[in-house]
């Protein structure tokens, strides 16, 4: 099983705006993500009530998941309004948008399937097995190259491996 490292941070506004930015690919490419077109009842949440899931960032701070709720914190900021002074943040330290931006993007993916989705097994168990099941199609795309796939997923070889070896066990 892959071993997740992660920090659970709060910071205020200011270090969150400072901190904090969105991924340089962005994690739904088909709009933009302003002020104007996010949904009101989560502004009007967040300027009363403050942000309630943690912002899932890689290791230096990319937003991974949570651009909507970080615009609203900014434009607020910047507007100088009253907003709550906690930010949760959850670093998930093994990832790097920079060097790994598909793993980034299957895993904005996966946060938000389960996020809209009620869970009937442990989070968990299907986060690994999601994750097998690309490592393997990419794996068999590249026809069983290693190396090819590992690079494409922004994993290592040994990883890749892993997960591989662990996909086609529970496959039988």
């Amino acid at each position: 099983m892959t071993s997740i490292e992660y920090s659970f941070e709060i910071l205020s506004p200011q270090e969150f705006i400072q901190k904090c930015k969105p991924c340089k690919i962005p994690t739904r490419p088909k709009h933009k993500i302003t002020i104007d077109n996010i949904d009101r009842d989560l502004i009007e949440s967040i300027k009363h009530i403050g942000i309630l899931t943690p912002i899932v960032t890689d290791r230096k701070y990319y937003i991974i998941d949570g651009v909507k709720r970080y615009v609203i914190i900014k434009t607020l900021y910047e507007k100088g309004e009253k907003i709550p002074d906690k930010i949760p943040i959850l670093r998930i330290l093994t990832e790097d948008c920079e060097e790994k931006p598909i793993s980034i993007l299957h895993l904005a993916y996966i946060i938000n399937k389960f996020r809209a989705a009620p869970i009937e097994e442990e989070f968990s168990d299907e986060l690994i097995t999601y994750i097998q099941d690309i490592a393997y199609k990419v794996w068999e795309i590249y026809n069983k190259d290693y190396e090819k796939a590992a690079k494409h997923l922004g994993f290592s070889v040994d990883t890749l491996r892993r997960l591989i070896e662990e996909y086609i066990k529970s496959m039988m």
